[in-house]
C-alpha cells in the first residue's frame, strides 16, 4: 500500500473511532438522563422510610419501617398501583445506568459501588412490581428466613457474623463519606450550603442505620434470627435504647434529608 493510501486508510479508521466514541458518549449521556429518574425514585422511597421510622419512634407504627413498608404505603393510596409502576420504571432506569457504570466505570471502587446499587435497584424494581400487582412481601421476613438457613449450614454462624460485619462496615463508610462530604462528586456543578448540609445529614443517618443493622445481624448469629429482620428491626432496636426515641427521630430526619437531597439533585447527578 502506497504512502497516500495508508494515510487515507488511517484517517478513515480515526474517523470511524471518533464517530464510535461520539455515539457511545451520546448514548451514555442519554442513559444518564434516564437513570436520574431512578435517583428521584430512591429519594421518594427514603422520604417514606423516614416517615415510617418517625412513626416507630413515636410508637404509632405497626407496619414495617423499611422499603416494603414504604411501598406498602404507596400501594394503599388512590392510584397507588400507577405510582408503583412509575417508581418501578425509575428503578429500572437506575439499574441500566449502574450496569453501564460497572462495565465502563473507571475506578474499581466506583464499579463495585455501581454493582451494589444495581442489585439494590433491581430489588426495589421487583418489589414495586410485586406491590403493584398485589403480591408484595416483607424483605425483613425473607432476610430472617435466609439467616436461619445459613445458621443451619456448617460454619453458618461464622458466615452470618462476617455478613454483619460487612454491613456494619458499609454503615461506617457512609458516615465517613457524609462527614467528609465525599458525596459532592456525585453532582455536576457546586452544591449550596443547604444542599451540602442535607447531604451530610442524609449520609450520616443512612450510615447509622446500616451500622445498627450490621450489629443486629452479628447478634443473630447466636440464634436470635429475629434481630436480622432488616431496617425495621434496626429502627426498633434504636428506639428501645435510652434516649432511643430522640436518636431515632434524628435518624428519621436524616433519612428525610437524604430523600430531599436526592430529589433536588437528581437532575444533575453525575453518579448515583
Amino acid at each position: 500500500m502506497s504512502g497516500p493510501a495508508r494515510s487515507q486508510a488511517s484517517s478513515e479508521v480515526r474517523s470511524h473511532v471518533r464517530r464510535g466514541e461520539a455515539f457511545a458518549q451520546a448514548h451514555e449521556q442519554g442513559l444518564k438522563k434516564v437513570g436520574r429518574a431512578g435517583v428521584a425514585a430512591d429519594g421518594v422511597v427514603h422520604l417514606l422510610i423516614a416517615w415510617l421510622a418517625a412513626q416507630v419512634a413515636l410508637g404509632g407504627s405497626g407496619g414495617s419501617a423499611d422499603s416494603s413498608g414504604a411501598l406498602g404505603q404507596v400501594a394503599a393510596q388512590p392510584f397507588g398501583a400507577v405510582l408503583l409502576w412509575v417508581l418501578a420504571l425509575g428503578f429500572v432506569a437506575l439499574l441500566a445506568w449502574q450496569v453501564v457504570a460497572v462495565v465502563t466505570g473507571g475506578k474499581t471502587s466506583h464499579r463495585l459501588s455501581a454493582a451494589v446499587k444495581a442489585v439494590v435497584a433491581l430489588a426495589l424494581a421487583v418489589s414495586c412490581v410485586r406491590f403493584a400487582t398485589g403480591g408484595g412481601s416483607s424483605p425483613g421476613t425473607q432476610q430472617q428466613t435466609l439467616t436461619q438457613r445459613v445458621l443451619e449450614a456448617p460454619g453458618g454462624a461464622v458466615l452470618v457474623v462476617l455478613a454483619g460485619l460487612v454491613v456494619a462496615g458499609v454503615g461506617i463508610g457512609l458516615v465517613v463519606r457524609g462527614v467528609r462530604k465525599d458525596f459532592e462528586d456525585k453532582v455536576e456543578g457546586s452544591l449550596s450550603r443547604p444542599l451540602t448540609a442535607l447531604g451530610v445529614a442524609g449520609w450520616v443517618a443512612r450510615g447509622v442505620a446500616f451500622a445498627v443493622l450490621g450489629a443486629l445481624v452479628v447478634v443473630s448469629a447466636t440464634g436470635d434470627t429475629g434481630k436480622s429482620r432488616g431496617l425495621d428491626a434496626a429502627f426498633r432496636e434504636i428506639a428501645s435504647q435510652p434516649f432511643g426515641v430522640v436518636l431515632l427521630l434524628l435518624v428519621a430526619l436524616g433519612l428525610a434529608a437524604y430523600g430531599v437531597f436526592a430529589l433536588l439533585t437528581a437532575h444533575r447527578r453525575a453518579r448515583a
